[in-house]
């Protein structure tokens, strides 16, 4: 049992970027703290920190390869001075920000040992003994989908109670760690307030305007999210894992509502799609954008994370998304080869349909992007060159190739561990455009 604790105010930091050296700079409203602080707020007073966008111009290098960019530490400690939270939160979405937490973890508690420092994201959520250990200033980590496991976590230590029932959760206790898996999700995603953008220096990212790799249509443009989980359970992706192996849709009504203060209030031109399956049900997506079409939004819009490829062979439902606002479409292939597809990375998608989705959007005049990742481990060299004829030939816009880098939590980080291929202590400098695996063919 844990003594009660006070708790006020909460301060959540989106912490500066790590990225390397020769990759463009990014500004992406960070979606997870916006709906955290929006649930957070009915109870306690919440700031949002983003020292990436209000750093964005400070860079640090790291080392020959990587570089680093926002507030600096000072600038960070300062503003949780200023704000004197019981509670910090740091997102750690990518494995490379666990350096940056930790460093940020290490300056809070020589501010004060009395705050709590709590983080979230996919390394932390499924490597939480690797976190602490690098982090050992880190008190709490809310694994997967923190908005109800954050809520309970502050609960037990108000009250007092044993961490024991909150749900997905990790903690240090008397030197080990402790865990309790994580089994709740947010059932109706109706029932989440929207995100908490007000919160935000908005006009900040309209400025920069780099809010992904991709160009946009807009400079007023926002992240948004209509459903979450993914059902399937490709081996290089960690998303079903994370997020839930299931799809929790909002209702269209809901989404609606939000597009509309979107852009009554905020005047928002452009929307992301920052979510994987918004086309998995077509007569939801339909729906969705029908209504769009008849709100009369004129918002642009395109989805950077890619989205389920079969859907796109519906003639009606490509009309409807160009019609709507659709002036893009990232293509999340991976590979080019049908036996890597089926046989490595298990990834539901057939690529002697694809000519049909490229026309389809071709007629519907939609720009054509397309992501690919070589270097799985069982892939051969004919296989990557395969790859690389198939994306010369498919007739898209833009390809991108990446080379394949183990994400905690995906089968393939955990064969890529077991066989040898990677070294763990290499994840934090690894991006898409390097690689920290080595396999027989690679």
């Amino acid at each position: 049992m844990l003594a009660p604790r006070k708790i006020e105010r909460i301060m959540l930091i989106y912490p500066p970027v790590r990225a390397g050296t020769f990759y463009d700079k990014m500004a992406t409203q960070p979606m997870g703290l916006s709906y955290l602080a929006a649930v957070l707020r009915d109870r306690y007073q919440v700031k949002i920190l983003d020292a990436a966008v209000l750093g964005y111009d400070q860079e640090r290098p790291v080392n020959w390869n990587f570089m680093e960019y926002g507030l600096s530490y000072q600038q960070i400690i300062k503003e949780v001075e200023k704000f004197q939270p019981q509670v910090v939160g740091i997102s750690c979405i990518f494995s490379a920000a666990l350096p940056v937490v930790a460093e940020i973890c290490k300056n809070v508690k020589k501010l004060s040992a009395d705050i709590i420092t709590v983080t979230g994201g996919t390394h932390p959520s499924f490597l939480p003994e690797d976190s602490f250990r690098r982090a050992p200033e880190l008190d709490f980590i809310i694994k997967s989908e923190g908005e109800l496991s954050f809520l309970e976590l502050l609960a037990a230590l108000e009250k007092g109670t044993s961490l024991e029932q909150v749900d997905g959760l990790a903690w240090k206790e008397n030197g080990q760690v402790r865990q309790t898996p994580k089994t709740r999700w947010v059932e109706n995603l109706d029932q989440l307030p929207f995100p908490a953008r007000d919160l935000l220096p908005l006009e900040e990212y309209f400025k920069i305007n780099v809010p992904f790799m991709f160009y946009s249509r807009h400079p007023r443009n926002v992240s948004f999210c209509s459903s979450r989980g993914c059902p399937f359970n490709c081996a290089f992706c960690s998303s079903c894992n994370h997020w839930g192996n299931r799809v929790r849709y909002r209702s269209v009504e809901n989404a609606l509502a939000e597009m509309r203060e979107l852009k009554d209030r905020y005047q928002v031109r452009e929307i992301k799609f920052e979510e994987d399956n918004l086309l998995l049900n077509k007569e939801r997506a339909k729906k969705l954008f029908r209504a769009m079409i008849e709100e009369k939004f004129n918002f642009h819009w395109n989805m950077p994370n890619g989205t389920y490829i079969m859907s796109l062979l519906d003639q009606e439902l490509v009309r409807l998304m160009k019609e709507s606002g659709c002036y893009e479409v990232i293509l999340a292939f991976e590979s080019g080869c049908q036996e890597v597809l089926d046989n490595i990375i298990h990834k539901p998608l057939d690529l002697s349909k694809t000519e049909r989705v490229i026309k389809n959007l071709r007629d519907n005049d939609i720009d054509i992007h397309a992501f690919f990742i070589v270097g799985f481990p069982g892939e051969t060299r004919e296989q990557i060159k395969q790859t690389f004829r198939f994306a010369r030939t498919a007739g898209l816009d833009k390809g991108y190739v990446f080379m394949f880098n183990p994400l905690p939590g995906s089968a393939l980080y955990k064969e890529c561990i077991d066989k040898g291929y990677y070294d763990p202590e290499l994840v934090f400098q690894a991006n898409y455009a390097n690689t920290a695996c080595t396999t027989s063919e690679f």
